[in-house]
């Protein structure tokens, strides 16, 4: 099969590699449609995560069933299914502590396993979702990325009545703002730098310019260290801020408003198992989950899509890679 295998710094390359074989709790899967996510980005460009190379990357997939493991009853083939990347182990001591997000031996495709930027990926059985008929394989592509949405909005509290700031136009900001919105939030606010992005979000307003001291929760969506402060700052006494996206760099934060305002800082990364959550909103929002897929390149033209993920935000929200 053909599949982009990450190399080292930069270094992403086409590669024929065989068709991998699926253990018993595991099913391969026909890739239909794999997303680049802004990880993938910094993954190319970095290795904040400790990625041992050589590695298929992709994280972000759904497709097909081809062949179902041993051991996996409730699945068979030609069914069509989401993926969600992480893989628990469900043994060690966070797992045991119900934290199966933070587990410390933790799989996950494109970093450790395999991952879908590939004509075919296996996953563990029980990290897949049955995609409706009338779902797309690019929509279903962002079950995880909702799913992780869904952990950014859990972390930011009961956000019912209250105003919510986040910082962010890309995909994920965009998909935190309906969230966001669907869960009762009064005024739901996006900061960003590209007109085209921010017009695609419904329901929010735009901002120009950061309030001070006006908003309840501040989701920080964007791999900006001015942001944090911007962020900090805009969350009158008692706010919470979330940190979602990836800051590698430290960052200064003012810990005298945090002191004086009694601010909360708190981290989202991966989610606590809503992938039953982030289907039914897959299926009841697909048409605006649709418009976030603003480009559907063909596998062979992967040098394109990943262009224009990378240079083009005037362009694009998620770009889907479809085989």
């Amino acid at each position: 099969m053909q599949a982009l295998q990450l190399q080292g710094i930069n270094q992403l390359v086409q590669v024929t590699v065989a068709i991998p074989i699926p253990k018993a709790d595991e099913v391969l899967i026909r890739t239909r449609a794999a997303t680049i996510c802004t990880s993938d980005l910094h993954d190319l460009k970095s290795n904040a995560f400790g990625i041992k190379y050589p590695i298929i990357m992709g994280h972000e997939g759904a497709g097909e069933i081809v062949e179902c493991g041993a051991d996996v009853t409730e699945l068979e083939p030609g069914t069509r299914v989401a993926a969600h990347p992480v893989v628990p182990c469900g043994r060690c001591v966070e797992c045991l502590r119900g934290f199966e997000h933070l587990c410390a031996n933790m799989g996950h495709l494109g970093i450790d396993r395999q991952g879908c930027f590939a004509e075919y990926f296996t996953q563990r059985a029980d990290r897949l979702r049955v995609l409706p008929d009338t779902v797309s394989f690019e929509v279903g592509a962002l079950l995880e990325p909702v799913c992780v949405c869904l952990e950014a909005i859990a972390r930011a509290g009961d956000v019912k009545g209250k105003s919510v700031l986040i910082a962010g136009d890309g995909p994920f900001g965009n998909i935190i703002a309906q969230l966001a919105n669907r869960s009762g939030a009064s005024n739901v606010m996006v900061s960003g730098k590209t007109p085209f992005r921010l017009q695609q979000i419904p329901d929010v307003k735009i901002l120009t310019e950061i309030p001070v001291n006006d908003v309840d929760i501040a989701i920080l969506a964007v791999s900006s260290k001015e942001a944090v402060t911007d962020c900090v700052a805009a969350l009158r006494p008692r706010g919470r801020l979330v940190i979602f996206s990836t800051i590698q760099e430290p960052v200064l934060i003012d810990l005298f408003s945090l002191h004086v305002k009694e601010l909360e800082i708190v981290g989202a990364c991966n989610d606590e198992d809503k992938l039953d959550e982030s289907l039914a909103f897959l299926n009841a929002q697909s048409s605006a989950l649709e418009k976030i897929v603003t480009h559907r390149i063909a596998f062979q033209d992967w040098k394109e899509a990943f262009h224009l993920a990378e240079e083009k935000h005037d362009q694009t929200l998620k770009v889907a890679l479809t085989f």
